[in-house]
């Protein structure tokens, strides 16, 4: 009976890699029971795509601070080894629309340094198929959607003349 119950609980389990440099973010996620965490330090990006692929992870978390790679071009690399990873970055100020775009909307979830204690929150929103995105940049999305749809009129609408 505890075997199976063990092989259940471990279905249930977020596959966490975490890259970066410092064991801060990890420390978060310490006592998190249902995620295993993988710190992969970052060096040259193949290299560094190939040892996140091989813990074939749930979620990829990557820390902007420390890290010398380009966050964006990473996370697009990262997201190609690992499609079905969604990836949330650790960065240091409030994310905007530029950055999401940047990254080819790629990253599900921006942490910002105030939102650390959130990280294991995050995950399991993130994983459970949601975005962590602050509500202004929401609103900053709709606005920029919103206008690019306003000067492109659909192709399948007609006008009806009452």
């Amino acid at each position: 009976m505890a075997i199976a119950f063990n092989f259940i609980e471990s279905l249930r389990m977020i596959n966490v890699v975490i890259v970066s440099d410092d064991l801060i973010s990890s420390k978060v996620l310490m006592n998190e029971t249902d995620m295993t965490i993988h710190i992969v330090k970052p060096t040259h990006l193949e290299r560094l795509v190939d040892q996140v692929a091989a813990y074939a992870p749930n979620i990829i978390v990557i820390d902007d601070s420390n890290t010398k790679l380009n966050i964006d071009i990473l996370s697009y690399v990262c997201s190609l080894q690992c499609p079905d990873a969604p990836i949330i970055v650790l960065i240091e100020n409030s994310p905007d629309f530029v950055m999401l775009q940047s990254s080819a909307f790629k990253v599900r979830g921006y942490i910002s340094r105030e939102q650390r204690p959130l990280l294991a929150k995050a995950i399991r929103v993130v994983n459970d198929g949601e975005a962590w995105l602050p509500r202004k940049l929401v609103a900053e999305m709709l606005d920029y959607f919103s206008t690019e749809l306003a000067y492109k009129p659909a192709a399948n609408l007609k006008l009806v003349n009452s």
